[in-house]
């Protein structure tokens, strides 16, 4: 059974500019409303009058406090359908479309793109990035999965080890399990989710594509 909300718990859900109204309104209310009636004559007692403008910044201050919690509660929510627009505009991309961006993406970030390269040419290695003298392999066929588990990361790790690359890379708008993740860690494996992805192909957004990305 649903508890009942008491007051503050109802301010705290509705939208938070409510809440900071109906603050403003009780202070210029108990600051000036009630000094205001009591020079009109009215029944107001003298008591109530002295504490109403005492009170005004204690009641103010009150109203405000669930108006924080509801300015965080939108401000997240926002922030959430932000991120999921992001993502399923990424998903919308064909996957020419989403291979190019990535590869601006990770030439913006001082990679070389090495397409077709000889030594590491595999059908399961959609890019092959070399940074100095370090080369890493990229893969983000699943890029579209929901979740990619453990098995997709030892397929891309073994490969590592068979080219002798210096790390690798694995992409996805979703999200990596747990044992995946455990995998990854200590090893250079490079795991990018959905919300890494998005930061990562903001920096395109933000700079422009590099000067000849691929080669």
């Amino acid at each position: 059974m649903r508890k009942d909300l008491n007051f503050f718990d109802f301010l705290a859900q509705i939208p938070w500019w409510i809440s900071v109204s109906l603050s403003a309104s009780f202070y210029l209310f108990l600051q000036y409303g009630i000094p205001y009636f009591e020079n009109q004559g009215s029944l107001v007692n003298e008591a109530h009058v002295s504490l109403g403008p005492l009170f005004a910044p204690v009641v103010a201050l009150a109203l405000l406090a669930p108006a924080t919690f509801s300015f965080l509660k939108s401000n997240k929510k926002k922030k959430l359908h932000d991120l999921r627009e992001e993502i399923k505009a990424i998903q919308d991309l064909s996957w020419p479309e989403f291979k190019d961006k990535v590869a601006e993406a990770y030439g913006l970030a001082g990679y070389q793109i090495m397409e077709n390269d000889p030594y590491t040419s595999d059908a399961s290695v959609d890019l092959v990035l070399r940074k100095s003298a370090n080369l890493y392999l990229l893969q983000s066929r699943y890029w579209r999965n929901r979740k990619v588990g453990l098995r997709e990361v030892k397929k891309l790790s073994a490969l590592m080890h068979e080219k002798q690359a210096s790390g690798i890379f694995l992409l996805t708008t979703g999200i990596f399990t747990k044992n995946a993740r455990r995998f990854a860690i200590g090893r250079p494996i490079n795991l990018v989710d959905g919300i890494q992805l998005v930061e990562l192909l903001d920096d395109i957004k933000k700079n422009g594509p590099p000067p000849n990305a691929s080669h």
